[in-house]
């Protein structure tokens, strides 16, 4: 029913947001920081997420550049 570029987007969302919670809580229960800290780790965590799967995904597409001209 979904495209696999929008699946793909939700498993990153998702990813962004479980990380996000677990760095959130922590710094809100561990280190008795405010309710902001947490949704600003959770933004930050899917702003990674995505950036580190563009990363990927523009790597591999250099590297099938590279083979393809090889």
């Amino acid at each position: 029913m979904y495209s696999v570029t929008f699946s793909k987007i939700l498993q990153f969302i998702a990813i962004g947001i479980i990380v996000g919670v677990i760095i959130g809580f922590s710094a809100v229960l561990g280190f008795g920081l405010d309710g902001s800290v947490f949704v600003v780790a959770l933004f930050l965590s899917i702003i990674c997420v995505f950036l580190s799967a563009m990363y990927a995904e523009l790597y591999h597409i250099r590297e099938a550049v590279n083979r393809q001209r090889k």
